[in-house]
């Protein structure tokens, strides 16, 4: 009977634990069992693809970061972060793939750090079956919220913030009406800003959308779609999209002749250009020069330019001491100090509170939700909750001879959330 018992008390166990597995954000998979050698962020995305042109710079970034933090920021409890990247080339299945071989590793992991829209969205399932917290540059995978949680505001927030600022700026000044072209890449990141709370807050603001259009990230020509802008009337034209994709948008307004370098312009027929946060990037600058002078966007974390950002001074002399290339002098690069200060304050401050054997996804989770306003190296701003897991401020940037200056103080964004998640 004993024996009996024994074995049945085995069988419900293991049951149990198999029960346990299967239960979102539950921490039994391979936690630490002491303090490690090092602590490793996994990350992956499109280094040789279409948008490796932010991503490469993330890349070196990270590893520049790394050095600084296990040099100076005294790691995490004097342990070292290190890094372990896979190229998915822009493809779902090979991020899926690398999602799984990370999975495997041991100790399980804790975090991962995501770049592309699709495998965000593709994997927010996963991570909060998983337990693994996300640090996702793109907010799209977000929702509905669990474990994934975006390094800047959402894409429709973003084109809220513009919007607040080109109708209570730009309108007033002028004395014109905002008449508004969206054009943008045909992917989930560039269809991002295309949606029906945009539209009406677009419309409860005054500003007319008088067109909506969408181009293939290959595609270097849209003088048919621009030629459509001007005979509606448009005076502003908003994309989202990165590196070269703002520049395709501005060479045909420029062979019209409607593109206009100067904010206040107000010829009739003439365009002034906005792009979205990827898109207000040295990158671009560097693929478009004069193309994109005068050019406006959101964007929520410091520009170079910004020198009297601590985050952007350190970033400046890593730069300069790794004889970085200076088309990686961009958004990617910079981008990769706050978002790792962010995950190496909260992963110190649970070993700090609950020691190493407690450090896992679900209590790296609860230590980001607690961010309040937190301000990393200086850099961005960052506030999460439960049921919005991204920042909600930003600044306005222009290119002005060639540099990204902010022309706002940190505002906040419209809440443009799916209605499903508000």
């Amino acid at each position: 009977m004993q024996r009996r018992n024994i074995y049945m008390l085995g069988l419900v166990t293991s049951a149990l634990l198999m029960l346990l597995a299967l239960v979102p954000g539950c921490a039994v998979l391979g936690p630490l069992t002491g303090k490690p050698d090092k602590v490793v962020i996994y990350h992956f995305g499109d280094l040789s693809g279409p948008y490796s042109p932010i991503t490469a710079p993330l890349v070196n970034g990270f590893k520049d970061f790394a050095e600084w933090f296990n040099k100076e920021g005294g790691g995490i409890d004097g342990v070292p972060i290190a890094q372990v990247f896979k190229d998915t080339k822009g493809d779902v299945d090979a991020a899926l793939e690398a999602y799984e071989t990370f999975k495997a590793s041991k100790p399980y992991p804790v975090v991962s750090i995501l770049y592309g829209s699709a495998e965000s969205e593709r994997l927010n399932k996963n991570f909060r079956e998983d337990g693994i917290l996300c640090f996702t540059n793109s907010p799209l995978g977000v929702y509905p919220p669990g474990y994934e949680f975006s390094t800047i505001p959402s894409y429709a927030d973003l084109t809220g913030a513009f919007i607040d600022w080109v109708t209570e700026v730009w309108a007033k000044k002028t004395g014109q009406t905002v008449r508004l072209a969206i054009l943008t890449w045909d992917s989930p990141y560039g269809n991002a800003v295309r949606k029906d709370a945009v539209r009406q807050y677009a419309a409860n603001r005054g500003v007319e959308i008088v067109y909506e259009n969408v181009f293939k990230l290959t595609d270097n020509d849209v003088t048919s779609q621009m030629s459509e802008i001007k005979a509606r009337g448009a005076n502003w034209v908003y994309d989202n999209t990165l590196a070269h994709g703002p520049k395709v948008i501005s060479s045909a307004a420029a062979s019209l002749g409607i593109l206009t370098h100067d904010l206040y312009d107000t010829r009739p027929g003439m365009i002034h250009r906005a792009t979205g946060p990827w898109g207000m990037d040295d990158a671009t600058v560097l693929l478009a020069g004069r193309l994109v002078e005068g050019m406006v966007g959101p964007r929520s974390f410091a520009s170079w330019s910004m020198t009297e950002a601590k985050g952007v001074s350190l970033a400046a002399a890593a730069f300069l001491k790794h004889d970085r290339k200076v088309e990686e002098r961009t958004a990617g690069y910079l981008v990769a100090w706050p978002v790792l200060y962010t995950v190496g304050y909260c992963m110190n401050k649970v070993v700090e509170e609950d020691g190493w054997k407690k450090l896992s996804g679900v209590t790296l989770r609860e230590q980001f939700l607690k961010l309040n306003d937190f301000q990393p190296l200086g850099m961005t701003r960052y506030t999460f909750t439960a049921d919005r897991p991204a920042p909600t401020q930003t600044l306005i940037f222009q290119v002005i001879e060639g540099r990204l200056v902010p022309i706002t103080d940190w505002v906040t964004c419209p809440d443009l959330r799916p209605a499903t998640f508000r």
